[in-house]
């Protein structure tokens, strides 16, 4: 049984603890969707949401460390003392640049453990066949884009390599954490585009944007627009956060009665900043009120997981 097949039977009890992670705070949209959709569909039972911060450090991620095995060991002992400070039913990986690690490990929990790069893959393979003159530019980070899982598994897939454009942005996600709507960020966006766009072989065809990065997101206007700005005739964006949020509702989140209750955590084991707070507090506060307070109210657990200072350097 896949991890979303065990997810979607989990996903019918009564009590639920769901635990999502990211390198950063792009994986709180994700819980904050869930939360939503909770409230929204008066789902009758008790879920608990806890996001926790895969960051080991403030300025020391993954994208910092020189090879896949130390980000494969690094997220691996995040993970088991995430699962061991809050013992989960589902486990949903927020984020791409650790979701390409998990064939490297073997997660410390019996839950199923979800990654988001599947879903995002699932996504593009769909539009790509629904519409016939398209090209795929997928952004992500350098990690991410790095392993090339999202193109070869589309290659794999039937898709052709002429319809896949990868397009690494470094440092994007660090910025929209730190001011999202501010000029750095439109010009980092606008310049990657750029840069997609004019290794399109197929320049005619609509553009479906896959954003697979869990920070950009937040951003999806931006990209829309800067991607009409520098030539696609037709632009489609898509966003796996939405999809991943979705497999806790199989059904459609069809009420199941009275009672039960949604509540939201938020920790870390990295310092947040105040301005990390308040840019992305308001980005989710129009979806999930409930988030935006777990965030400003943010717990810092210096033992969340161990972590080596030399595994960045």
């Amino acid at each position: 049984m896949t991890s979303l097949e065990r997810i979607t039977r989990i996903a019918g009890s009564d009590s639920v603890t769901v635990l999502v992670t990211d390198s950063g705070l792009g994986g709180l949209s994700v819980a904050a969707e869930i939360e939503r959709h909770a409230r929204v569909t008066a789902d009758g039972r008790l879920l608990r949401i806890v996001f926790a911060n895969a960051l080991p450090e403030a300025g020391r991620g993954y994208n910092t460390m020189a090879s896949a095995e130390q980000k494969a060991r690094v997220f691996a002992a995040a993970l088991a003392g995430m699962a061991r400070a809050f013992p989960p039913d589902v486990v949903l990986v927020a984020c791409n640049t650790l979701s390409v690690l998990l064939p490297r490990i073997r997660p410390a929990t019996d839950a199923p453990v979800l990654g988001i790069v599947e879903l995002g893959v699932d996504a593009l393979e769909e539009r790509l066949r629904a519409v016939h003159d398209s090209t795929a530019i997928i952004f992500g980070t350098e990690t991410t884009m790095a392993a090339g899982a999202h193109r070869s598994m589309l290659v794999g897939r039937g898709i052709a390599e002429e319809r896949i454009v990868v397009q690494a942005c470094p440092r994007l996600a660090s910025e929209i954490e730190a001011n999202a709507t501010g000029d750095r960020v439109a010009a980092m966006i606008d310049g990657y585009t750029a840069e997609a766009m004019a290794r399109a072989v197929r320049p005619g065809d609509a553009v479906l944007a896959g954003l697979c990065c869990t920070h950009y997101g937040y951003c999806a206007g931006q990209f829309l627009e800067a991607l009409r700005r520098h030539g696609a005739r037709q632009v489609e964006i898509l966003d796996p956060n939405r999809r991943m949020a979705r497999v806790l509702f199989p059904d459609g989140g069809t009420p199941r009665g009275a009672g039960g209750g949604v509540s939201v955590r938020v920790v870390s084991r990295a310092e947040i900043s105040d301005a990390e707070v308040r840019s992305i507090a308001a980005l989710i506060d129009a979806t999930s009120a409930a988030t935006a307070a777990a965030l400003r109210a943010w717990e810092r657990k210096r033992d969340l997981f161990p972590f080596d200072e030399h595994e960045s350097r």
